[in-house]
């Protein structure tokens, strides 16, 4: 970004949305200032001589009745998104100084002296704005008991023993995709329960759970990072959403190579009230015409839900909605009620539409009710993990079956949760002092138990691996005013006897559960969502069996003979190249000084194409060497000014479905990037005419690296040539 605006500056100041919408993204990404104001004093505070500092992650309980495991989940965004790679620069350190000195003022004068810029100077210059800090935690998507660590992060460097809770406050925030993972998977759990108690004998998805709770809660969230963390948090254990930022932080975080949730048709009240109340039928049967396969939900109760399930759905509209699965053909209506008393409307509607459907109505192995698979419904207000149960438990008691609904949630999926939801606490255990003295540190204030932290160094083990042990080393928690502060013993088992956190240092490192996530400013595990998922489902869930997803492939080698093309570089302009390329070239050796962008047309179109630049076709694999000619537009308008060297095109040649990467042998003499080399990849192309072409051309689909990628439909605008 820093970068971007000293470019835009050395252009006199005229600047491009690009560069502001690079300024605009930017503005939260400066690590020293992503902590609580306090931290910034707590270098001072520390005992003299400190080194290190060990503090670990834990969830100490949950406000939820019966809520005894919490869904590990969402570390990685954070490590991915705030703290992986150069984090600290001279930019962001002095940004955070005038902030702080500003902010630690009275007003009227400044307060420079509380901001430790040494520290972080020292973290710019020994490690090169890489933070000095391991975590370790636990696989992500690991169910476990409360009250068991689950990160833990100490600093590697002596000299930044600040370092480490520092992080605390935005590692912490690790609570929320965690929460609302765990709140998701409990209602899975519910629903799970209730379709095996009414009959449900297909788990396979879209049959099953898979798609029986959807999020709805995008609008009802704080902020898009909320949506985006916990409508992925919801992922992990459903497959419907309607929260398409999740969808792209599963792309960019947790390796998801294509969508992985899955959403359908739907009217909302606009669509449907817009017709006037003496048109809500035909705005309903306008639904089922305009979406003929495939599901289709349509919000229902506008006016009268139960008049729209017995005399529209469930009479006017019945052949039309039976007609939609044939012999070619599979579509389902999703009737939606969205308001009055969630289990009173939801068994209403559903004894309604067994009447209207009876002649097709089935029974589950359990006797219960199931509609014809034409139909179902959805029900989206008043939907919780208390409300889900009653409804079901409802379903059951009336022989309806619980396939027959779906759910969708919104505010209470994503944001009616909070860090006390689960107790999450962050607690130094440890500090090392000068010499290698170890000391435990913990808190155990007397007016609160349950605010007992654990010490010394951690590990997370399966009790069975505890071979044995003695009353004396389980921990017992202080006993009164005059009980041991801290409590005895260093065994902290789970009340299931699974697990135990063993604390003072007395675990086996080689049987901890927690695994090394990242180090000194890189990642070292990258989970895919699709093991998170299978790690964290429950019997019979949607994901048990789903295979993995297929690695890419590596590039086949290719013979150092492949890669030495030929060329020929004719001055610009010129209303003709010609270019010669062997089969299988995939890099061009640094000895062209002009390089510039690049596509492969059709070798039979000789179109205009919208580019300053030569445009050849690489040969067909198996072909012989081949020289192709291809024209140059005469008048390109760019759309904001671009280095002059892009008006001196002189290169290409990818083999069909290899990138080509293209290197000056010199620095571009360039007004914006003089000190950076100018690289092109060729990619898949996509088919574009430019005006006055009679042809189509393939162009590619991203263009040269100039410090920022440019797509190409935003760099440049053709204006129709003269003549040829």
């Amino acid at each position: 970004w820093l970068k971007l605006v000293a470019a835009d500056r050395r252009l006199g100041g005229q600047s491009c949305d690009i560069i502001k919408m690079a300024s605009l993204a930017a503005w939260q990404d400066n690590i020293i200032m992503l902590s609580d104001s306090y931290k910034v004093s707590h270098y001072r505070q520390y005992p003299p001589g400190t080194q290190y500092v060990y503090s670990y992650f834990e969830s100490r309980g949950c406000d939820r009745e019966g809520w005894t495991e919490v869904c590990f989940f969402g570390l990685q965004y954070f490590l991915k998104r705030y703290l992986t790679g150069q984090v600290v620069t001279r930019e962001k350190i002095d940004q955070a100084a005038k902030m702080y000195a500003e902010h630690f003022g009275d007003g009227t004068s400044d307060n420079p002296d509380l901001f430790y810029r040494e520290g972080w100077e020292y973290i710019l210059e020994k490690h090169g704005g890489r933070l000095p800090v391991k975590i370790k935690a636990l696989p992500e998507g690991t169910v476990v008991p409360t009250k068991t660590v689950l990160i833990t992060v100490v600093n590697t460097d002596p000299e930044c023993y600040w370092l480490t809770n520092f992080l605390e406050t935005l590692l912490v925030q690790v609570w929320f995709p965690m929460t609302v993972c765990t709140n998701s998977r409990y209602q899975k759990l519910s629903i799970q329960k209730y379709l095996e108690e009414t009959g449900c004998e297909d788990w396979n998805p879209p049959g099953g759970a898979a798609f029986k709770l959807h999020d709805f809660g995008f609008r009802g969230v704080s902020s898009v990072e909320s949506a985006a963390m916990g409508g992925l948090g919801h992922l992990v254990n459903f497959m419907g959403t309607d929260t398409v930022i999740a969808l792209l932080a599963a792309e960019k975080f947790y390796g998801a190579k294509r969508a992985v949730g899955f959403s359908i048709p739907a009217s909302e009240h606009s669509t449907i009230t817009s017709w006037g109340v003496d048109g809500e039928l035909d705005a309903m049967r306008n639904m089922l015409d305009q979406y003929p396969t495939g599901l289709v939900a349509c919000v229902s109760d506008s006016f009268d839900v139960f008049k729209a399930c017995r005399e529209y759905w469930g009479d006017a509209l019945k052949d039309k909605i039976k007609g939609r699965i044939s012999e070619t053909s599979f579509g389902q209506l999703v009737v939606r009620p969205d308001s009055g008393d969630p289990e009173e409307t939801c068994v209403a509607i559903l004894k309604i539409l067994l009447e209207q459907f009876a002649d097709e109505v089935t029974e589950t192995k359990t006797g219960h009710k199931l509609l014809p698979p034409y139909i179902r419904v959805i029900q989206g207000d008043g939907v919780d993990y208390q409300s889900i149960p009653k409804i079901l438990n409802r379903f059951k008691e009336e022989g309806i079956a619980a396939a027959n609904i779906t759910f969708g949630s919104g505010g209470a999926l994503l944001q009616k949760v909070n860090r006390d939801t689960f107790k999450i606490a962050f607690k130094c255990a440890e500090i090392t002092l000068e010499g290698g003295e170890a000391r435990e540190v913990f808190k155990d204030p007397l007016t609160d138990d349950g605010k007992a932290s654990k010490k010394g160094r951690l590990t997370l083990q399966k009790a069975s691996d505890i071979a044995s042990y003695s009353p004396e080393d389980v921990y017992k928690p202080r006993e009164g005013v005059d009980g041991v502060k801290g409590g005895t013993g260093f065994l902290h088992f789970t009340p299931d006897g699974n697990y135990v956190t063993v604390a003072s240092g007395r675990g086996d490192p080689e049987k901890d559960l927690l695994v090394d996530v990242f180090e000194n400013g890189k990642l070292l595990k990258d989970y895919k969502l699709s093991e998170i998922r299978k790690r964290a489902d429950v019997e019979n869930g949607p994901f048990v069996n789903l295979p993995e997803e297929p690695e890419e492939p590596e590039p086949a080698p290719v013979p150092q003979a492949a890669i030495r093309p030929t060329y020929v570089t004719v001055p610009f302009p010129s209303q003709k190249i010609m270019t010669t390329a062997p089969p299988g070239a995939v890099r061009m050796i640094p000895m062209m000084n002009r390089p510039s962008f690049v596509a492969a047309p059709q070798p039979a179109a000789m179109p205009q194409v919208n580019r300053p630049a030569s445009f050849v076709a690489a040969p067909m694999a198996g072909t012989q060497p081949q020289a192709q000619s291809m024209y140059v537009p005469s008048q390109i308008r760019p759309v904001f000014p671009m280095p002059a060297q892009i008006s001196h095109p002189s290169f290409v040649a990818p083999a069909p479905g290899r990138p080509s990467f293209v290197n000056p042998g010199q620095p571009i003499q360039a007004p914006v990037y003089s000190s950076q080399g100018l690289q092109a990849t060729v990619r898949p192309g996509v088919v574009m005419t430019a005006p006055g072409a009679s042809q189509p051309a393939i162009m590619p689909q991203r263009s040269a690296s100039l410090g920022v990628g440019f797509g190409m439909q935003n760099v440049v605008r053709v204006v129709q040539a003269q003549g040829s």
